[in-house]
């Protein structure tokens, strides 16, 4: 294969429910939540020797910019393709497979999440190997990874898969499933037949372009007039405002679940998007049962997590708590309620109390 593969890492994303750790001027994907390295920095570290160190790409909003340069210094000012608003994934995806087409027509494209986690380095490097060679083969197909599943999670959305294709590792896509309730959930578990959709996403640019055009021409028509101001005078001013008309749509409803040729690869990566404080609280190490971070002493505690700071924290016989501390916020919960800490932001913003967001 020649060297036309790129690597984006999509760091756009907000993580509400780390909150007050994750805020909207700096998510969750800059801290260090599971090792001494934030989660953009791990994700960059799994990928840098996949291609040349040009073909990295960050795809962000501009309010992401500066941290994203002051802990990946060694991507280049022009490998960064900056959303002038978040209109979720289908228009950031529409300007990455634009930018990088006017570079190479023939490019292939894996657009990664940069704030999930992954145990299994090596299957996760493997897989994007074996993607990209597929689209590489199979230049119409739309390829997605799914995460072999360890549980009946009701979180995360799934992928049924079909029939194997060729002698890849790649499975035809029967359907995309919605996050099921716990029952239909056990189902899919169980069955075998089901992986957990994690939202990766490898396609060759060209072919991209033509199913935006295929599939969601409510965004192919902005996308065509990004394409034609690429590289001129007009460039920020036409995306600014294509940008501004584009739908809020993600990638999966625009466009995968409608395209015929889609494939998955099922991956074992030991992968968690840290969607809660209680996955936090489930891939870290625990001492006497509890999670420790930070300046934490406590007696007779059990099954918490403890997030702490500077400031000493000190607890005595909490059962099942997430504690999290920040300078200005200090967060506390029961652990099974910890999915429920994105409606706090909407109070907040009811009432404007905004400079806890």
């Amino acid at each position: 294969m020649r060297n036309n593969f790129y690597i984006v890492i999509v760091a756009g994303g907000s993580g509400t429910r780390l909150w007050p750790v994750s805020r909207e001027n700096s998510p969750k994907q800059f801290h260090k939540l599971t090792s001494d390295k934030s989660l953009l920095e791990e994700t960059y570290d799994r990928i840098k020797d996949l291609t040349e160190s040009e073909n990295i790409y960050i795809s962000l909003g501009a309010n992401a910019a500066l941290q994203t340069k002051a802990q990946l210094k060694e991507i280049p000012e022009a490998n960064y393709i900056i959303e002038p608003e978040g209109k979720n994934t289908a228009p950031a995806i529409a300007l990455i497979s634009a930018k990088i087409f006017k570079k190479d027509p023939q490019a292939i494209i894996a657009t990664i999440a940069a704030d999930h986690t992954v145990k299994n380095n090596s299957n996760y490097t493997e897989t994007l190997k074996s993607a990209a060679h597929f689209v590489d083969k199979n230049p119409e197909y739309l390829v997605t990874i799914g995460i072999q599943p360890d549980s009946a999670h009701t979180g995360y959305g799934y992928v049924k898969i079909g029939r194997k294709l060729d002698n890849e590792k790649a499975h035809e896509v029967e359907e995309f499933v919605e996050k099921p309730n716990l029952e239909t959930a056990q189902k899919y578990f169980d069955s075998g037949k089901y992986l957990w959709n994690a939202g990766y996403f490898i396609f060759r640019a060209d072919k991209m372009i033509e199913m935006f055009e295929n599939y969601a021409p409510e965004i192919y028509s902005g996308l065509r007039a990004i394409l034609k101001a690429i590289g001129t005078e007009d460039e920020k001013e036409i995306i600014e405002k294509a940008f501004k008309e584009f739908p809020k749509v993600p990638i999966d409803t625009a466009i995968a679940e409608k395209v015929e040729k889609i494939a998955v690869i099922p991956a074992d990566l030991g992968w968690s998007d840290i969607g809660s404080w209680s996955s936090v609280f489930d891939l870290l190490d625990k001492e006497d049962g509890n999670v420790h971070r930070g300046h934490h002493v406590g007696i007779d505690d059990k099954n918490c997590l403890f997030f702490a700071q500077d400031k000493l924290l000190a607890t005595v016989g909490l059962e099942d708590i997430v504690v999290v501390d920040t300078p200005d916020v200090t967060l506390i919960c029961k652990k099974d309620k910890a999915q429920e800490v994105k409606k706090l932001i909407e109070k907040l913003k009811e009432q404007g109390k905004h400079k806890y967001l």
